[in-house]
């Protein structure tokens, strides 16, 4: 008997810790609430929503107590190399209407697998929306799923099952060192279902998933709006300090998430009710995003935006900083010896997906696997390098030899740690400066356009 996908390797174990870290320096801020929701009396299967490709399992591998089992849309899974990949990273192919109606019946293997998992204690991860949507909504819920965990509760009989609804938001979808929020609800038991999963599967399978839709929503940035989703997800982001301020919130990750949240909820509610101010509201949303444009500046800086000492002050930091690069060898060799060790963060590779990957939402995970790939090959080579060569040439330094090699190695992580807080408040200076040199040199538009932030946050 062959070895089954949940069962220890060696291998997935060294790398499985790499790949945690990976993903929890690709943010800025890996917020996780909600830890206390995870099942002590019984398995469970994580349902997430699901907004991007490989996004969302990573971040369920860092908050899995033991390695967990992922089922995957089966088209991924058509080259050999790519399906021996996907099997070991515990990643089982799920087969849909659209990849032939003869590959159906190869769906009953994988979830006798899938119960396997579940039977041996370790966490089973399905997406509960089938497939991912680059947008803060949820989609209609999947039936496999439901079906996975009335036939696994079936054969654990007393012993209980739950699905635990996990609601995964990224405020940004494809650059790195954005802010990730996991948000794990409260598990639903499948045994109170089983007596009419035994009597009448469809109507158990659609209140199983009603269950989990109404246990979703609340965990997730939903915007429920089609027609007006992007004005909507505008309006979440420009009215988010004045609720952050009339509920005396800090500005983190969280209280953003959750102000994202209830600016969704008071919008789609006027437009359910049809709110005669309403459509105006959508239409200045619209006027004040067109203006964005023409002035080439983002959404959030308005709202966002540093004051100008602030600015200021930090801008004199960041030249005192440049010039000291520059007049002392000291600190220049420093920078360039740190940079050398690692220079993936000052690297723009969201860019290479962007030009070559059509669908939006594997754009994240490609450029997190290059990210990640491209750090581990690179810290290698050049820890080995300057193990060779440190003695030689970094003696403007210190003159230890092949140490060096280990300090590269050191290097490495904690640099990879303080990239997301050092590029952001790059970032972060950039569009400040650019704020305020709009506000000289087109201070008309730049008026208009406060005014209507205000406005609008007010409307809200």
């Amino acid at each position: 008997m062959g070895k089954a996908i949940q069962d220890n390797n060696f291998l997935y174990n060294i790398l499985s810790p790499l790949v945690q870290f990976g993903t929890r320096c690709h943010y800025h801020h890996f917020v996780v609430r909600g830890m206390e929701n995870l099942p002590k009396d019984g398995a469970y299967i994580f349902a997430p929503c699901h907004q991007q490709a490989l996004m969302e399992p990573l971040a369920v591998l860092n908050i899995a107590p033991k390695p967990p089992v992922f089922l995957a849309r089966a088209d991924i899974f058509a080259k050999p190399t790519v399906r021996a990949i996907l099997t070991f990273l515990k990643i089982m192919p799920v087969y849909r209407i659209r990849d032939g109606k003869e590959n159906l019946s190869k769906n009953n293997d994988i979830f006798d697998r899938s119960r396997d998992v579940l039977l041996d204690g370790y966490p089973l991860c399905l997406m509960a929306e089938g497939r991912h949507n680059n947008r803060h909504h949820l989609l209609p819920l999947v039936k496999g799923m439901f079906r996975i965990a009335g036939e696994t509760q079936r054969k654990l009989g007393d012993h209980p099952l739950y699905i635990l609804p996990t609601g995964i938001d990224f405020d940004e979808y494809e650059r790195p060192y954005s802010n990730l929020v996991v948000n794990i609800g409260k598990p639903i038991p499948v045994k109170p279902f089983m007596e009419t999963f035994e009597s009448n599967e469809p109507v158990a399978l659609n209140q199983m998933r009603e269950a989990l839709t109404s246990a979703l929503r609340p965990l997730m940035h939903d915007i429920r709006s089609d027609a007006h989703y992007e004005e909507i997800l505008t309006l979440c982001n420009i009215a988010n300090p004045t609720f952050r301020k009339a509920g005396h919130l800090r500005n983190n990750a969280w209280n953003r998430f959750c102000m994202r949240q209830q600016i969704a909820q008071k919008v789609d509610a006027r437009e359910t009710a049809a709110d005669a101010g309403f459509e105006p509201l959508m239409e200045k949303v619209r006027s004040f995003k067109a203006l964005c444009r023409s002035l080439h500046i983002g959404e959030k800086c308005i709202a966002e935006h540093g004051g100008f000492v602030s600015t200021l002050l930090m801008f004199l930091v960041f030249v005192a900083f440049i010039s000291a690069v520059v007049i002392v060898p000291q600190v220049r060799w420093i920078v360039l010896f740190m940079l050398l060790c690692f220079p993936v963060p000052f690297m723009p590779t969201y860019l290479i997906p962007k030009k070559i990957i059509k669908d939006s939402q594997f754009r994240s995970s490609i450029n997190f696997g290059i990210r990640f790939v491209f750090s581990i090959l690179y810290g290698i080579v050049i820890s080995i390098v300057v193990a060779c060569c440190g003695g030689m040439w970094m003696s403007r330094l210190a003159d230890i030899g092949a140490w060096w090699g280990l300090v590269a190695v050191a290097l490495v992580h904690i640099e990879a740690v303080m990239a997301g807080p050092m590029v952001n408040a790059l970032k972060w200076l950039g569009s400040n400066c650019q704020y305020w040199f709009l506000r000289l040199v087109s201070p008309r538009k730049m008026r208009v356009l406060t005014t209507l932030q205000k406005e609008l946050a007010e409307e809200v």
